[in-house]
C-alpha cells in the first residue's frame, strides 16, 4: 500500500474523514493482482453498515483493476448508495 507509506495514508484519511464528521471503519486494499475481492468486501461492508461514504487518497486508487474506475464508482453508488471523497476533495 502506496509503497511502505501506509500508516502515513492511513493517518491521511483518518483525518479527512474526522474532518468531515465521519467514522473511520477499516482500510480496504487489493492485492497486486486486483482480482477485486477487497472491492467486493467494501461494497458488502457499506450495505451491512448503511454506510454511505469512501475516503481515497485519489481516484487513481480505484484504477488499475480489471473494470473502469468509472463502473467501479457506479456501482458504489448503486449497490451501497456510496459517495466516494479523495484527499483532495
Amino acid at each position: 500500500m502506496a509503497d511502505g507509506h501506509g500508516d502515513e495514508l492511513e493517518a491521511a484519511l483518518r483525518a479527512r474523514a474526522r474532518a468531515e464528521g465521519l467514522c473511520f471503519a477499516a482500510t480496504f486494499h487489493e492485492s497486486t493482482a486486483g482480482d477485486g475481492t477487497a472491492f467486493a468486501e467494501l461494497t458488502q461492508e457499506l450495505k451491512r453498515a448503511d454506510a454511505h461514504y469512501v475516503v481515497v487518497p485519489s481516484l487513481d486508487h480505484l484504477a488499475g483493476q480489471t473494470i473502469p474506475r468509472e463502473m467501479l464508482l457506479a456501482k458504489l453508488a448503486s449497490d451501497a448508495e456510496a459517495q466516494v471523497w479523495t484527499l483532495q476533495t
